[in-house]
């Protein structure tokens, strides 16, 4: 069933901000709701609010000082979404955080440092309703320059993937979530995670995007 969602990317949307900080959850709600994005939420876990189930666009706006980015990814990564386009975005990121990996994951729309003014966030988090990625500009400059520099391994060939792998990896190509990889392949999320583990480890692979680049040219 679709619904009808009006022309505002910002009221078509919600906000999910996630996150045990329920104080300064709190005061973020009311930042983005007073900023003109009225449809927020906050949870301690990743999760579709029932009052969010009929937006086109769900932004997940991540504490990572209280959730593991990693872990958090897994998480969204595996909640049942159909219809509606995923978002995601951090705050509260330190300089200890990779956020180069985080920002190659395919639904990493948004990074924000501790130390991010207010006005700030709210530009950032309505400018990824709006499609856009929002990244600091030296850590957008560095991952560019990362990922123009990565080649591949001339030792990493198709042949050295199993056939399972390959198969994997042509899903993953597609744009697949985990869970969707796992359905399309009839095998566990589980399953899926082990062998995109050792897909990275053969091919040289830090992040999903390295991943694909080496697939659309050696597959």
């Amino acid at each position: 069933m679709s619904h009808n969602h009006n022309n505002d990317p910002a009221t078509s949307a919600a906000v999910i901000i996630v996150g045990s900080q329920q104080l300064q959850n709190s005061l973020l709600v009311n930042l983005l709701g007073s900023g003109g994005i009225p449809r927020c939420s906050s949870a301690a876990s990743p999760g579709v609010p029932a009052d969010a189930t009929d937006a086109g666009t769900l932004l997940f706006l991540v504490d990572a000082a209280t959730l593991k980015p990693a872990d958090a990814l897994d998480s969204i990564d595996e909640l049942p979404i159909a219809d509606q386009k995923v978002r995601i975005a951090f705050f509260n990121l330190d300089g200890s955080e990779d956020i180069d990996s985080l920002s190659a994951h395919p639904a990493m729309n948004g990074a924000f440092p501790r130390d991010c003014p207010q006005d700030q966030l709210l530009k950032g988090v309505q400018a990824i309703l709006n499609g856009e990625v929002w990244l600091p500009r030296k850590v957008l400059e560095r991952y560019m320059a990362k990922s123009r520099s990565w080649k591949r391994p001339s030792n990493a060939t198709a042949a050295s993937l199993t056939e399972r792998e390959i198969e994997v990896l042509r899903v993953m190509a597609t744009g697949a979530k985990n869970t969707e990889i796992a359905d399309r392949l009839s095998l566990s999320p589980h399953t899926i995670k082990t062998h995109i583990y050792n897909i990275f480890k053969k091919i040289n692979a830090s992040n999903r995007l390295q991943a694909v680049n080496w697939a659309q040219e050696n597959l």
